[in-house]
């Protein structure tokens, strides 16, 4: 079962947190947290520069630039809002806290027709730059959430997804030497 996307958002938000806090330590040194690694599911970054994909779709039918920016202001107070803000824009210049390189291994799901792709497709570039292992699951005809909302999980998408993402944390789970079964 899939939680939904909010859960996901949270947690995001979470592990950003416990990386700011670690001082940039690895994950492996941040007791008693084992992250051993990540997935994010279409990533909810912004910033300052329209990418390609906020310009094709900022009028769309699901996620557009509107209900980003709405969701970015409640999330940030008003005196810190900023499109560049380091919560939103993780590859700003001079976004300061801990470098990529800290990062876990990271998966990263987008959707062919999210208004944010761009963005994520650039994080997941910039992990790979600094040698964290970071590919990307993109899946074609699908929208921001296509794998969390109740209404899509029985498409053939939603059902790849979870089983491409149960198989890469196998994978991460599997080389602690503990058991993941799915």
């Amino acid at each position: 079962m899939f939680l939904g996307a909010d859960v996901f958002y949270l947690v995001q938000a979470v592990v950003q947190i416990l990386l700011i806090m670690s001082g940039g330590r690895r994950w492996e040194t941040f007791d008693p947290v084992k992250v051993v690694a990540q997935v994010l599911m279409y990533p909810f970054f912004i910033g300052s520069v329209p990418t390609h994909s906020e310009i094709r779709l900022a009028n769309s039918y699901f996620y557009d630039k509107s209900t980003c920016l709405l969701a970015w202001r409640l999330f940030l107070s008003e005196k810190e809002f900023n499109l560049d803000h380091p919560a939103a824009n993780p590859l700003a210049p001079g976004r300061g806290g801990p470098p990529l390189k800290c990062m876990p291994p990271t998966l990263t799901v987008i959707a062919e027709h999210d208004w944010m792709r761009d963005r994520a497709i650039a994080y997941s570039e910039e992990l790979r730059k600094v040698n964290v292992d970071s590919p990307v699951l993109d899946y074609k005809d699908t929208v921001h959430e296509f794998a969390t909302l109740d209404v899509f999980l029985k498409t053939p998408q939603a059902q790849a997804c979870a089983k491409d993402i149960a198989i890469w944390m196998k994978k991460y789970i599997s080389l602690r030497g503990h058991e993941f079964s799915y």
